[in-house]
């Protein structure tokens, strides 16, 4: 018989600027820029769908999300 690791049922697998990542189940947009050390401003995707900065506190993550991650830059 053949055993399987059981993978951690508390996490989630989802996609974070084309790199695999495992995150804990319950993870908001703004959870994600804090564990990745976002600090500045940023642009959210989530399956092709750009986030308002208002929704990051609440936006909780899935199974399979896809996310991009653009930092917004300012010069002159």
């Amino acid at each position: 018989m053949c055993h399987r690791k059981k993978l951690n049922p508390k996490s989630i697998n989802v996609t974070v600027n084309k790199e695999e990542t495992a995150l804990p189940e319950g993870t908001t947009v703004s959870g994600l820029l804090e564990l990745r050390g976002v600090k500045s401003r940023s642009s959210v995707w989530v399956n092709r769908n750009q986030l308002l900065l208002a929704e990051y506190p609440t936006w909780v993550l899935q199974e399979g999300d896809e996310i991009k991650i653009l930092r917004v830059v300012a010069g002159g």
